[in-house]
């Protein structure tokens, strides 16, 4: 199973609170003109991933002339391994904004906190100002010799934002 990280997932199950908790987050930096960073973490069950968590790691949001981005330290990555660890957790997407249109930049591609293979990236447009709406975001998957592949159409069907009380 270790070999072939998330690959095999055919479903991950995000309770409707924790990706709001996550765009909530996304937007309030985002209204200060920064991109947010939040990870879903949780349980696999076979095929099935549960997200039982959203993460929100200490973080700095940065402005440069030509666009922003969102940094986490060593240290607070060192911090997030122990508490999955000891939570007996893993770590399946992360999530993050943009200014304006969702995708992927060279700098998501190249410094990601998500690395198991097939992991999750969802890319959030306009600082989360909308509700969260999978269909609205850019959703990445991480494939060994591929890198981050787009999902597109029913593709994204694999992740299912679902009710609190409710797996379906």
């Amino acid at each position: 199973m270790s070999s072939t990280g998330f690959l095999a997932l055919t479903q991950v199950v995000v309770p409707v609170s924790l990706a709001d908790f996550a765009n909530e987050h996304l937007r309030r930096v985002g209204r200060d003109g920064y991109e947010g960073f939040a990870l879903w973490a949780g349980v696999r069950e076979e095929e099935v991933f549960h997200v039982t968590e959203c993460i929100i790691p200490a973080q700095s949001g940065l402005r440069y002339e030509n666009g922003v981005c969102v940094r986490v330290e060593g240290d607070e990555l060192f911090r997030l391994s122990v508490h999955l660890f000891e939570a007996g957790l893993q770590l399946v997407a992360q999530l993050h904004s943009h200014p304006g249109s969702a995708y992927h930049s060279d700098t998501d591609d190249t410094f990601p906190i998500a690395t198991t293979a097939g992991a999750f990236s969802l890319v959030v447009p306009d600082f989360a100002c909308a509700p969260f709406a999978l269909d609205r975001c850019a959703v990445y998957r991480l494939i060994p010799g591929d890198g981050w592949v787009e999902l597109c159409g029913d593709e994204l069907s694999i992740i299912q934002v679902v009710e609190d009380d409710g797996e379906d």
